[in-house]
């Protein structure tokens, strides 16, 4: 029996220019790639970075056209490819998983033609557009979609996911409680032995579980990053070039041993300490989660319409310290299990204003500061603010008060360098 021959056709002179208007493209950037940078100004090198990244966003987009086109054509079966991403695979010699995704993009920016515009204008990256493509299956995407491109256009990546999670909760509650669901359920642990002796740990935990987990084992890495300070001040009088013997990653790998070993040293039957996680959340993101876990209408909260959904995104507020964003019916959760800590401000329970009485920022007032900041607030460090020292925006020596008002977290080094008004 023969096997069947198909013919290939003959590229023609249009299709040939467009090759040719690759090809210069790619001479472009081997010459961009000659030049000597190494003299330039800062200022000039990190806008010379952000123009690469235009760039990648623009080719991103592309490849993306190109792709759509290549699928919707069939041509890649003619080969024998199941798919367009195995051919594709094969072709580019790039894993299967990456292709899979630019496929995925691909198909999707046909029903996004704001993203589509916007990745093509190198206004946003490819990470951007591929989070908007997961978005996109939720219903009412379309009406949502120039409001989330404009966060991907103006906000940081993280809080741009975050903005997109919280629309993603409200667009559609049930599948939103659902995922909650589904990350419980993955939760796994595993602890294996390798044939060169070596332990092995891997596993995941859902949001809440993570924090408690994060929560200790921080705990103990500060205990010990400390000891290991005082050991290395002992030969070195500037602390910020002492030697640590152990790296953050073996010290993280010595707290969990440490943990392991406390909870050994407890008593059976004793009382345990519960864990603190700090859910941070507005009031109707509590009064609906009270609705959800008692199964009551307590509060009358009408569900999101598609009219007001994108308007409660931007005020919504219910997510872990560490800015994972969870449901309210697991936060109310959490809640009644007694792993909340109320932080109030400006409330006679909690004193959060010391005046000039007090220096430093201790307590409660510590704790009300690193909830509000979470992270460093030098504009671009992320560095958790449970990591952080609590600096005076007006020093101390100047006047400055230690109340909430006068006060910000900063990490170590933005600590020192930071230069506060006088």
């Amino acid at each position: 029996m023969k096997s069947a021959v198909v013919a290939q056709p003959t590229p023609s002179s249009e299709d040939s220019f467009h090759v040719v208007e690759l090809d210069d493209v790619a001479d472009a950037l081997q010459l961009a790639a000659k030049l000597e940078y190494g003299g330039l100004p800062g200022a000039v090198l990190a806008d010379s970075a952000v123009r690469v990244a235009q760039l990648k966003a623009q080719l991103a987009a592309l490849e993306a056209e190109i792709v759509a086109a290549y699928d919707a054509s069939g041509d890649w079966a003619v080969s024998g490819h199941r798919t367009v991403g195995a051919a594709l695979s094969h072709r580019t010699r790039v894993r299967r998983a990456e292709t899979n995704q630019t496929v995925h993009l691909a198909r999707s920016l046909n029903t996004m033609p704001v993203v589509s515009e916007a990745l093509s204008g190198g206004e946003i990256s490819l990470c951007h557009a591929r989070r908007l493509a997961k978005a996109a299956a939720r219903e009412g995407f379309a009406d949502a979609e120039a409001l989330l491109c404009g966060h991907a256009r103006t906000l940081t990546y993280t809080a741009f996911d975050k903005a997109v999670s919280y629309w993603e909760h409200l667009a559609d509650t049930d599948a939103a409680q659902q995922d909650a669901t589904f990350k419980e359920q993955r939760r796994e642990f595993h602890a294996s032995l390798t044939f060169d002796g070596m332990g092995r740990l891997d596993g995941w935990l859902d949001p809440i579980g993570f924090e408690e987990f994060r929560n200790a084992l921080d705990r103990i890495e500060a205990e010990l990053f400390n000891n290991d300070l005082k050991d290395a001040q002992g030969e070195h009088i500037d602390r910020h070039t002492a030697e640590l013997w152990r790296t953050p990653a073996q010290r993280r790998a010595d707290a969990l041993i440490e943990m392991a070993w406390r909870a050994t040293a407890v008593p059976e039957g004793a009382k345990t300490p519960e864990p603190l996680v700090i859910i941070h959340m507005d009031k109707p993101a509590f009064e609906q989660g009270l609705n959800g876990t008692l199964g009551l209408t307590l509060f009358n909260n009408t569900p999101p319409s598609a009219d007001n959904t994108d308007a409660k995104a931007e005020g919504r507020l219910c997510e872990t310290d560490s800015g994972a964003v969870i449901t309210p019916t697991q936060a109310v959760e959490q809640a009644l299990r007694g792993h909340i800590r109320r932080l109030v401000y400006e409330s006679p329970g909690v004193i959060l204003d010391y005046g000039r009485a007090t220096r430093l920022f201790t307590g409660a007032l510590r704790q009300a500061i690193q909830a509000r900041d979470r992270t460093c607030s030098h504009t671009g460090c992320d560095l958790p603010a449970r990591l952080c020292e609590i600096d005076h925006i007006t020093e101390w020596q100047h006047g400055g008060t230690t109340t909430h008002t006068n006060a910000a977290t900063r990490c170590s080094y933005h600590h020192r360098h930071h230069k506060p008004p006088i």
